[in-house]
C-alpha cells in the first residue's frame, strides 16, 4: 500500500495521471452520470488526464476496427487512430472559437477539450460496432452538451448551439477540404 501524497506537487502529479482503475472509473462514471462526472472534471487542471483517456480509447477503437474490418491492416489502423485523435481536437477548436464569439463567454480551451476528449473516448469503446454509429454520434453530442453545461458553465441553449454549429463547421470543413485533396492526389499521381 502506498502512502498518501503529501506535497502539493505529489497531489498535482497524482491528479494528472491516469491508471487502469482511473480509466475504467471515468468510463463507467461518464456513462452512469454524465452531469456528475463533468461536475467533477470542472475542477481538473490541464488536459493531460483527458488526453490520456482519449489516447487509450483511441488505441482500443483503432485496434478493434483494424482487426475486425481490415484483416489487421496496419495502415488502416493508423488511419483510424489518427482520426480518433484528431477529430475531438478539431471539434474542440471549433467549439472554443464559437464559444468565444458569443458575448459573455469566458471558457478555457482545456475545459472544452476535456469535455470532447472524455465524451469521444467513452463513445469509442463501443462505436466500432457498425450498427451503432449514428446512435452513438447523437449520444456523443448529448455528452458534449452536458459537459459544456456542467464543466464549462455554459447555458443549455448556448451549449446546444455551440455543439450544433460545431457539427456544421466540421461538415463544411471536410466538404471544402475534399476537392483540394482530390486535386492534390491527381497532381501527385500524374
Amino acid at each position: 500500500m502506498t502512502a498518501p501524497a503529501t506535497t502539493v506537487e505529489e497531489v498535482t502529479t497524482a491528479r494528472n495521471t491516469l491508471g487502469v482503475k482511473d480509466y475504467f472509473d471515468a468510463l463507467v462514471n461518464i456513462m452512469r452520470s454524465p452531469a456528475g462526472f463533468y461536475r467533477e472534471i470542472a475542477e481538473e487542471t490541464g488536459m493531460r488526464k483527458a488526453m490520456l483517456f482519449l489516447f487509450v480509447s483511441a488505441m482500443f477503437y483503432s485496434t478493434v476496427s483494424m482487426t475486425y474490418f481490415y484483416e489487421n491492416s496496419l495502415t488502416m489502423g493508423g488511419v483510424y487512430l489518427l482520426n480518433a485523435l484528431v477529430m475531438p481536437v478539431l471539434a474542440a477548436i471549433f467549439s472554443f472559437t464559437l464559444a468565444g464569439i458569443v458575448p459573455g463567454s469566458n471558457v478555457r480551451f482545456d475545459k472544452i477539450f476535456s469535455v470532447y476528449a472524455y465524451a469521444s473516448g467513452a463513445i469509442m469503446v463501443i462505436s466500432w460496432i457498425p450498427a451503432l454509429s449514428m446512435i452513438l454520434e447523437l449520444f456523443r453530442a448529448a455528452l458534449v452538451t452536458v459537459g459544456l453545461v456542467r464543466a464549462c458553465g455554459m447555458g443549455w441553449i448556448k451549449s446546444l448551439c455551440v455543439v450544433g454549429m460545431t457539427a456544421v463547421l466540421l461538415l463544411v470543413f471536410f466538404w471544402t477540404l475534399d476537392p483540394v485533396l482530390m486535386e492534390l492526389k491527381a497532381l501527385l499521381t500524374s
